[in-house]
């Protein structure tokens, strides 16, 4: 059977599995807010769908201009 890749990984030299785990930590980092920017971005969407009524192709968000909503 093969080696895991944290098998892989204990393998190289501790300053490979330095630079890696931090890497790793960034990409992390990165996907977390990309989630984050995308949960931000749906949010005003589902407020205007449920106040007004509106089906989700209805609503389109064009942008924020001093915190105003431009739809």
């Amino acid at each position: 059977m093969g080696k895991s890749l944290k098998e892989k990984i204990k393998e190289q030299p501790i300053e490979s599995q330095i630079k890696i785990e931090s890497r790793a930590q960034e990409l992390i980092a990165q996907e977390l807010n990309r989630q984050k920017l995308r949960l931000d971005k749906q949010q005003p969407k589902a407020r205007l769908r449920k106040v007004k009524g509106l089906k989700q192709r209805e609503v389109v968000i064009f942008g924020k201009i001093n915190h105003r909503t431009l739809i």
